[in-house]
């Protein structure tokens, strides 16, 4: 009886009742980006952090990863052909999926797929996902591809809503970050 009587309650004057659901207000990938800005990546008792510069446009991306000081870690090019890396001792990997390159060439489990619409704030297309949106319908919430990741500091760029920071985990042990300081958008 108590629930009853509390759930009566709310119709009273002076309680509120919940809050009307917030509909998502997603916008399409953006065709091409630039990104600057910063990565951590801890995986167990492995860590990294430095800086980020990811281009990719409709045919082609880039991403560069360099530690604090700016030397470079590694460096991924590719297509709809395949995905090439060169670590920082020169090696050079081919592989035509990109999280199977990164798992062979550096030992770490970095979901670029995902990560490429992730980033935008955009769940990835033609997968299943839970979601759950912040108070202005962007994502604030994602779990997709077994991962859980975050979404914060959304700003318009070229009059688009991006998020600015976000957090993406694996069970307990794998967790990778990423803080965007600089969005270019044709």
């Amino acid at each position: 009886m108590p629930a009853l009587a509390l759930s009566a309650c709310s119709h009273w004057p002076g309680f509120k009742s919940e809050s009307p659901a917030v509909e998502f207000n997603l916008s399409t990938a953006p065709v091409a980006f630039r990104l600057e800005g910063r990565v951590a990546v801890k995986a167990g008792e492995e860590s990294f952090s430095g800086g980020l510069v990811w281009q990719r446009d409709s045919t082609s991306e880039e991403l560069l990863l360099r530690t604090p000081l700016g030397q470079g870690v590694a460096e991924l090019r590719g297509d709809s052909s395949g995905m090439e890396l060169k670590d920082a001792e020169g090696r050079l990997y081919y592989a035509a999926d990109v999280d199977a390159l990164v798992r062979r060439a550096l030992g770490l489990e970095l979901p670029l797929r995902g990560l490429a619409w992730w980033v935008v704030g955009l769940p990835r297309p033609e997968v299943t996902y839970r979601a759950i949106p912040d108070a202005d319908g962007h994502l604030a919430e994602l779990a997709q591809d077994g991962w859980q990741i975050q979404f914060s500091r959304y700003a318009a760029h070229s009059g688009r809503q991006l998020p600015g920071k976000l957090v993406a985990r694996r069970g307990e042990d794998l967790e990778v970050r990423v803080v965007v300081d600089a969005w270019t958008l044709p």
